[in-house]
């Protein structure tokens, strides 16, 4: 925390929004990544699944007949590890929590706004106060609830896994 009036609830709102922006990055991140995993396996699937017959009818020559086996084996490689990764699972569960506490974050700073109204000094304060408990309550809970989500969906993932071994 800052080394200023450690009592004055607009220097926390300042390091608590921080933190919840360099989780929102985080969360951003890894939601982009997975997005791009889980678009490139599409695209692929389909192009490959789109080329087997054609190269398996010899429309590309003799040697087009020599590939489709090797391509029919990368889809299903990559049909595969699309199944392993869930790339558009955690894509979307990544999504989903940046964008939940970027509302949160957002309601929190309108509130905030709207606090500006208050002439009585003494409730401003209580209210900001208020306003900053609830606010890292929210954000809390809703970590938590990322945090348990994500492992119980990894956890079945494995067990899935050891299932179809």
């Amino acid at each position: 925390m800052s080394e200023q009036n450690s009592d004055d609830p607009a220097i926390h709102f300042a390091d608590y929004d921080a933190f919840v922006d360099r989780v929102r990055n985080w969360l951003g991140t890894r939601a982009s990544r997975f997005h791009s995993y889980y678009t490139f396996s599409r695209i692929a699937l389909v192009a490959f699944g789109v080329s087997v017959p054609a190269l398996s009818a010899g429309l590309f020559g003799d040697r087009g007949k020599l590939v489709a086996p090797f391509v029919a084996l990368l889809i299903a490689l990559l049909a595969a590890l699309d199944a392993l990764l869930k790339p558009g699972e955690k894509w979307q569960h990544f999504r989903s929590y940046e964008l939940a506490l970027e509302r949160a974050q957002r309601i929190s700073k309108s509130k905030r706004a709207a606090l500006v109204l208050e002439s009585d000094t003494q409730k401003y304060r209580q209210k900001q106060f208020g306003l900053y408990r609830d606010f890292v309550l929210e954000i809390e809970e809703l970590l938590q609830r990322e945090t348990q989500l994500f492992f119980e969906h990894q956890i079945q993932q494995l067990r899935e896994t050891e299932n179809a071994a």
